[in-house]
């Protein structure tokens, strides 16, 4: 058990906060609370150090803090240099996993790009890489013109969350469920800021489109084989996330 001392900001351990303060970690968690100590409930700080500081505040419930972050965008200069090199590190990270699982070594797709039409067990691969690193140009590009920190979050720290989602309701299999999100995580982008995108017909379904807090595609928006369904910045139209839509007419949880 951890206790922390809002007003200082100190932490204490059980082991520790007898020879720190005097108090006994066994007392009455009221006694510890009227001496302004409090056993700590924590929650991970949501913010990226090379974007922002972040400082750790506390909301007392009883003989509880529950912990909570505000966060504060470090100079856009600063920022914009940092988030020039996480979105290198992220492309890196997705071309190494696109390496990775075509198991194919770095050397070999390399001499395959100096074929003039390369084997087409090689170009998917390529192909995929090429996605990778025309994003990361786009995001680079972005990066330099962006006017706030918070669009340089977007950008190298897209949201994640669940979805509940599905098609196969109302007109059938190529009708998109009402869908909502159950979990969004962002510290610069709310559920509001996004909508979702069917490429496959060019459909966008707007952000309460269903009612509050709901996608509705009010018919069929999926060409029969393709049902890959994005999650987009509505301001931007860039892509957070996207995956196949799966054909359950009662709706499932899919993470992103």
């Amino acid at each position: 058990m951890t206790f922390v001392q809002p007003v200082t900001g100190l932490f204490y351990t059980e082991a520790n906060l007898a020879s720190q303060t005097g108090l006994s970690p066994d007392e009455d968690p009221t006694s510890l609370a009227l001496n302004g100590i409090y056993t700590l409930v924590p929650a991970p700080d949501p913010y990226d150090p090379t974007l922002y500081e972040s400082t750790a505040t506390y909301t007392i419930l009883g003989t509880t803090a529950e912990q909570g972050w505000v966060g504060t965008p470090l100079p856009l200069p600063t920022a914009k240099i940092n988030g020039e090199e996480k979105a290198k590190e992220n492309a890196n990270a997705e071309l190494n996993t696109i390496v990775t699982t075509s198991g194919f070594s770095n050397e070999v797709l390399t001499a395959a790009t100096s074929q003039v039409t390369p084997p087409v067990i090689y170009q998917v691969v390529l192909d995929e890489m090429t996605v990778v690193t025309d994003q990361l140009i786009t995001n680079l590009t972005d990066i330099a013109a962006a006017a706030t920190v918070d669009e340089i979050n977007n950008i190298v720290n897209p949201g994640t969350g669940v979805i509940f989602t599905g098609r196969g309701a109302g007109l059938g299999p190529l009708d998109l469920n009402v869908s909502y999100y159950t979990e969004f995580n962002s510290v610069s982008m709310t559920e509001a800021e996004t909508e979702l995108y069917v490429p496959g017909t060019s459909t966008v379904i707007a952000y309460g489109s269903g009612g509050p807090g709901q996608f509705d595609s009010a018919g069929n928006c999926f060409s029969l084989g393709n049902y890959l369904l994005q999650i987009r910045e509505t301001s931007t139209s860039r892509v957070i996330a996207e995956f196949e839509c799966p054909l359950n007419p009662a709706g499932e949880s899919v993470a992103f």
